[in-house]
């Protein structure tokens, strides 16, 4: 059970624009140097739903992070937005799944649709809950889609739910349970579909999917620190070999080209959204001197990240 204190921190989250307690962080201290701007939207708020009818924030158009979870259903519109230098059209039914951290910009876009934003605690109890779901179907982070385009059938559901929970949200107090529920019913209606029209086996704990799961989740905190291929099949207890010929054999790639494509990615958001030199850039993602950087970069782009940087990719 969720402590009490947490049940509270919940918002109708249906204000406009003008009453919204926006922050950007426009001033960069020593300290502050390698954050690209926060949308901040949560505070001190576990759950909001926000109408996507005319909204605009005022990190919208730039390259952010945000400080929260979110599903984003897309009811009518068009255009593209960015997710991690990714670019993806914005469609008719289309939702995606954003965790925080990753970098988002909109570009020219008309939309409609809703935004349902939930932090940590809301999060993990769906993972506890639902352990499997953790990092698939639309909420892989890097190579796969992050999103899934809805049917008639489940764009019905998700139109229930979001009634459901702009319902919840107006009460007071706020059940912490029902919100819990109907997010996670959401996401796994989401997943479920991304995971019939990409054909994925179910993700049991000997499944090849999840051993791709656990490896994700594994890059993801230590692809920064030059770990070797042999340092992740340890922490998967197989022989480098073998989890080369899984991950090659469901992905078509190496663990040594995933290792690659994340550092790159970094790389990018870093150098088109940072204001760190490349110097600093360099020694933050691990290399010990920036010559090594800047060859590895320009291996992967054609490009050196001065140029990558001047050209405002």
């Amino acid at each position: 059970m969720v402590k009490e204190d947490v049940r509270c921190r919940f918002v109708t989250g249906m204000a406009t624009l003008e009453n919204r307690n926006i922050h950007l962080l426009r001033n960069f201290s020593p300290a502050m140097k390698d954050f690209i701007p926060r949308q901040l939207l949560l505070e001190t708020n576990a759950v909001q739903l926000i109408s996507m009818h005319q909204y605009v924030h005022e990190l919208s158009m730039v390259a952010h992070r945000h400080d929260h979870y979110m599903i984003m259903w897309i009811t009518k519109g068009h255009g593209s937005q960015l997710i991690d230098g990714q670019e993806y059209s914005m469609l008719t039914n289309r939702v995606f799944f954003f965790h925080p951290g990753q970098v988002h910009q909109m570009k020219d876009f008309e939309r409609d649709g809703w935004m349902i934003i939930f932090d940590e605690a809301v999060y993990k109890q769906f993972t506890r809950f639902h352990p499997q779901e953790e990092l698939n179907g639309m909420m892989q982070q890097g190579r796969r889609e992050p999103f899934t385009d809805l049917d008639a059938d489940t764009a019905a559901l998700y139109g229930q739910i979001t009634a459901l929970i702009r319902k919840e949200l107006l009460k007071e107090p706020k059940d912490f349970n029902m919100l819990l529920h109907f997010i996670s019913l959401l996401l796994l209606a989401g997943n479920k579909l991304h995971e019939q029209k990409n054909m994925q086996e179910p993700a049991n704990k000997n499944s090849s999917r999840h051993l791709i799961r656990n490896l994700t989740l594994l890059i993801e905190q230590h692809f920064k620190k030059g770990k070797p291929v042999s340092f992740y099949a340890a922490a998967l207890n197989l022989q480098p070999r073998n989890l080369n010929r899984i991950v090659k054999a469901k992905l078509g790639y190496t663990v040594h080209d995933l290792l690659q494509e994340r550092l790159l990615t970094e790389s990018k958001i870093l150098l088109a959204s940072s204001p760190l030199t490349i110097k600093e850039i360099s020694y933050s993602l691990g290399f010990a001197d920036p010559s090594y950087f800047n060859r590895f970069f320009k291996k992967h782009t054609q490009l050196t990240p001065a140029a990558f940087r001047l050209k405002g990719i």
